[in-house]
């Protein structure tokens, strides 16, 4: 018996069906990976702002009004990575049924590298018969940043936080 090679048409072929193939079953595979490799852009902001939930401002004994007010004190902070000029507009809300009430309001320029706490207190005062308080504040920044094209343009971000807070009831009549 005699054992002869391939012929090199023959094994061409055979090379080809193969790799077809095998591309094939990678196809799919391959062009799935660079979506899942795609940069996010939309989260490189120099600065962004987190208003936290607001609290009673603890005071001790002194300035109680026996469940007629409270004391609240409206957190936020701004964080920035590098050195920025910030302009912050908080507005502090007092929910009235369907209503909210203006109950304060704030604004400036602040210079932040880092992080830079900026802390509000307002007196909200109870319906007659309520036995807590909503309250509520929104924070909005902006800020000059530089884009892709490396142009000086305006950003800006904001954030908002809701809270009920229980009144003193003082001496339990």
């Amino acid at each position: 018996m005699k054992i002869t090679a391939p012929t090199p048409r023959r094994t061409a072929k055979v090379a080809l069906v193969s790799t077809m193939s095998m591309g094939l079953l990678a196809g799919p595979f391959a062009f799935a990976a660079p979506a899942n490799a795609m940069p996010d852009y939309g989260n490189k902001d120099n600065c962004h702002v987190t208003a936290y939930k607001p609290d009673k401002a603890d005071y001790g004994k002194k300035d109680r009004d026996y469940g007629k007010s409270v004391k609240v004190d409206f957190k936020f902070k701004i964080h920035c990575d590098k050195g920025t000029k910030v302009y912050f507009d908080q507005k502090m809300f007092q929910r009235h049924g369907r209503w909210d009430k203006e109950i304060g309001h704030d604004h400036g320029w602040v210079w932040v590298h880092g992080d830079k706490w900026v802390s509000n207190k307002e007196k909200v005062y109870a319906d007659r018969g309520d036995k807590d308080v909503k309250v509520s504040h929104t924070v909005k920044i902006r800020f000059q940043d530089k884009d892709k094209k490396n142009h000086w343009t305006w950003k800006s971000d904001s954030d908002h936080a809701y809270a009920t807070i229980r009144l003193d009831k003082g001496r339990g009549y």
